[in-house]
């Protein structure tokens, strides 16, 4: 359970990074399927540093991590249907966001909280069954590890809102 959860969380956490970097380069992120593979292999070193780091956080045992590959440490099907939300459903996300950030346009937004959101929200309309709870807390961790200290309470009123009215439609 405690591997599980770490290659989730490295998963989210690097799927958001790959977010920031195609939106920094070119801001189109309806094609990140064909830039995951790349940008995992390119990444390597560093998403299994920080699987291990996790499991050990979450485990109070020696764990062996010999011979640990990239498959490991990251859950593919979780990736590919995120990939999938975001590229069917960016517009409807992004629209949950901007009804729900209080006189805010996606525009105001930075890069890094704008993919955190949405990561979080193509979870929760994900068929994973991730707890809405989970994708918020997740979400908050994340904006507590990369953005300012303002950001994680913004995200989380933002996602609390998001839920309700998804839970209204």
């Amino acid at each position: 359970m405690k591997n599980i959860r770490a290659k989730r969380e490295t998963s989210r956490e690097y799927l958001m990074k790959l977010m920031y970097q195609t939106y920094i380069s070119n801001g189109d992120i309806t094609d990140l399927e064909n830039e995951m593979e790349e940008f995992l292999t390119n990444n390597k070193e560093y998403i299994i540093s920080r699987y291990k780091e996790l499991v050990l956080t979450y485990s109070d045992k020696d764990v062996d991590f010999e011979g640990i590959s990239l498959d490991k440490c990251v859950d593919r099907v979780y990736l590919s249907e995120m990939c999938d939300i975001l590229r069917f459903k960016i517009d409807y996300i992004n629209e949950l966001i901007e009804n729900n950030a209080k006189n805010w346009s996606i525009s105001r937004f930075s890069k890094i909280d704008l993919a955190i959101l949405q990561i979080a929200i193509a979870e929760i309309l994900s068929d994973l069954n991730i707890p809405d709870k989970v994708s918020i807390n997740e979400a908050i961790d994340l904006a507590k590890m990369y953005c300012e200290a303002k950001t994680p309470k913004f995200i989380n009123g933002i996602l609390g809102s998001v839920v309700n009215e998804i839970k209204e439609r």
